[in-house]
């Protein structure tokens, strides 16, 4: 390669510099793949099925058709939408005067908004929350499929938020709750307070929403050519080039394509306070414990905030059904609960997230390989270009180099013996917006995540055509935090270490009941109508040397409500004097002390009922205190986790 070429990030172009990098050292690790069971317990559930109950009559919100470009400012993502503005909702104050109030089935009171943006393929509703009680409940469903219901705790949105605002953004992004993807124009957002709860309690407002303006449930690139968009250097949107490789067509890449998986997201808040919807690639990666925490590797320009990660959806096995098909294949599963930010680099351009969900079972945790891949060696891309069906690209590692990004540019300059870059040339395939993030393969092992590209061209079948991608040496002093070092030498597999506790709202009595048990979990949800699930409440363990106490369980007979105590002292307490305080045993292990990365386990005792509520959240804690006069805080009782 020349000193000088033309590099983008899909659509962007880029300059080359002649300023060089300090290299790295080399820490070389090689992890072997892990394919995910049948039967692992699913952390959050998914839509359900809600035919009765949903006979509300939402106040609608027409906005009317789009007007919009199918075009994108200058963001080095492949863009699939925009945000609209909500003119009648910007405010708390406005949003509440929508909000018509009806008694619901429990006692308490629901109301439900119905936003149309005509020729939608999809949406994202962004609900900025300035105070939601815990209890709440939030379901969305849309017209042409009423019975398919997402519901989500007001608990679980807090908890969204609080990591944004923990992250250091106080910012009304940091603030907004994207609601997960629907298809369509339109989509309806029910709130249900639980009885006790007033409408005012509830403070939040709904200033935008997402228009995506292609259809995400199926291949993108259905659609004719925008006559705009001919030009042999602008690759119309949704139409991929003819070169590229349908990953079904090589079924010795059938590990590696199981580990890779589209992401859409929301994207920053731009100057104008607009926001756009991107995609990009990213790829679940083993640890050298082999334990099942879903680690996700992608690039820094397309995710580098916990508030972006928080937005995150992601979309497994996106591939054609056979060799050459348009069409999408039926085991496609998409997971909407966002990721925690471990890690993220403008240089070398790296994200390391952990997803908020279970990978699906089939999914594989990818093995990796940090040693720097030698110069002419076979390598293989797996991506989703325009974010369309999942491809391959072949070609081989040519050279290194050192690159910078600045916003809209990459700068490179060839570091034959030192740069954090491998230069990739295609053979066959080649890769474009929407690719951004994906994994290079050596061997069946990740060894870098792509950067930028050249621009997309189908000269010879795609020779020509180039890639960039940081190796995975270059970032493995920092990621080797959790790729490598976590879990090591303690006394059990991490596997057995946290643990999610579940939440429930007894709607019958007004009290909380916790488990880590998923069976209980799912027998409660199945059998238990009373009982509304609040999904995770928090993460505990099982014991370790860094959960030690055992968390005591006790159900009272008379109230049908559940109390917890870490205090052995207490617990013999309630034993001898409270006969009807059933002893259940021990229900997960946590820490009396701060420590671990722990957070506080906040304690309230209910003065009219003697019943008692926890919560991790502080946002809910002030909540209550604020709220409830009747409940009595008691401080923190011990100490938990605030994520897996």
């Amino acid at each position: 390669m020349g000193v000088a070429s033309l590099v983008s990030w899909g659509a962007m172009a880029g300059l080359v510099a002649a300023a060089g990098l300090p290299s790295q050292t080399d820490q070389v690790f090689k992890v072997p793949a892990l394919e995910q069971p049948a039967g692992v317990p699913q952390e959050f559930v998914r839509t359900k099925s809600m035919e009765a109950g949903l006979a509300i009559q939402p106040l609608a919100i027409d906005l009317g058709e789009w007007a919009g470009l199918k075009s994108s400012p200058e963001l080095p993502v492949q863009i699939i939408g925009a945000s609209r503005a909500v003119q009648q909702a910007q405010s708390t104050a406005q949003t509440a005067q929508l909000l018509q109030w009806v008694t619901s089935a429990n006692g308490g009171a629901v109301a439900a908004l119905s936003v149309r943006s005509g020729g939608a393929q999809g949406m994202r509703l962004g609900l900025v929350v300035d105070q939601m009680p815990g209890s709440a409940m939030l379901r969305l469903y849309t017209d042409h499929q009423p019975a398919a219901v997402f519901e989500i705790s007001g608990q679980r949105v807090m908890q969204i938020l609080q990591a944004n605002l923990d992250a250091g953004d106080k910012s009304e992004a940091g603030r907004t709750w994207w609601t997960p993807s629907s298809s369509g124009e339109q989509v309806t957002l029910e709130i249900e307070l639980p009885p006790g709860t007033k409408p005012e309690q509830l403070k939040v407002s709904l200033p935008q929403i997402m228009h995506i303006y292609e259809n995400l449930s199926l291949p993108l690139g259905t659609e004719e050519t925008d006559a705009t968009q001919e030009d042999a250097k602008s690759l119309p949107l949704g139409n991929p080039v003819d070169c590229h490789l349908d990953v079904n067509c090589y079924p010795q890449l059938q590990l590696e394509r199981k580990g890779v998986a589209r992401m859409a997201y929301v994207t920053e808040r731009l100057a104008d306070g607009s926001y756009y919807y991107g995609l990009c690639t990213g790829s679940l990666l083993n640890d050298a414990q082999s334990s099942r925490t879903p680690y996700f590797l992608t690039a820094a320009h397309c995710m580098s905030t916990q508030t972006l990660a928080s937005a995150l959806e992601t979309d497994w096995f996106y591939t054609s059904t056979r060799c050459s098909s348009n069409s999408l294949s039926p085991s496609s599963v998409n997971l909407r609960n966002g990721a925690q930010l471990l890690y993220s680099s403008a240089n070398p351009d790296v994200t390391l997230l952990k997803l908020h969900d279970t990978p699906p079972a089939g999914a594989v945790f990818l093995g990796w390989d940090s040693s720097i891949v030698p110069n002419n060696t076979p390598v293989v891309g797996v991506h989703h270009p325009d974010g369309g069906l999942q491809k391959i690209s072949m070609g081989v590692m040519s050279s290194r180099f050192d690159c910078h990004l600045d916003g809209k540019s990459v700068f490179c300059t060839s570091a034959p013996n030192s740069g954090n870059y491998y230069y990739v040339p295609w053979s066959m395939g080649l890769t474009q917006q929407g690719s951004s993030g994906s994994p290079l393969f050596n061997n069946g092992a990740v060894t870098g995540v792509l950067t930028g590209a050249s621009e997309a061209s189908c000269r010879a079948n795609g020779a020509g055509a180039y890639s960039f991608y940081p190796s995975l040496n270059s970032v493995m002093p920092a990621l080797r935090k959790w790729l490598v070092d976590a879990g090591a030498g303690a006394t059990t597999p991490p596997a057995s270490g946290r643990i999610p506790v579940y939440r429930f709202y007894n709607t019958q009595n007004g009290t909380h009941f916790f488990t880590a048990n998923a069976q209980e979990r799912d027998a409660l949800i199945q059998g238990a109508p009373s009982f509304q699930y609040e999904n995770i409440g928090f993460y505990a363990s099982t014991q370790t040397a860094a959960a030690p106490q055992a968390v005591y369980r006790f159900y009272n007979t008379l109230s049908g409500s559940h109390f917890y105590t870490i205090n052995a002292d207490e617990r013999a307490f309630v034993i001898a004097n409270y006969p009807q305080f059933n002893a259940e045993g021990d229900a997960w292990y946590a820490r009396q002390a701060a420590g671990e990365g722990s957070v506080p386990m906040y304690r309230f005792n209910n003065t009219l009922t003697g019943a008692h509520f926890y919560t991790t959240n502080s946002a809910e804690r002030d909540f209550v205190e604020r709220t409830y006069p009747q409940f009595r805080f008691e401080g923190v009782a011990y100490y938990v986790w605030g994520s897996q």
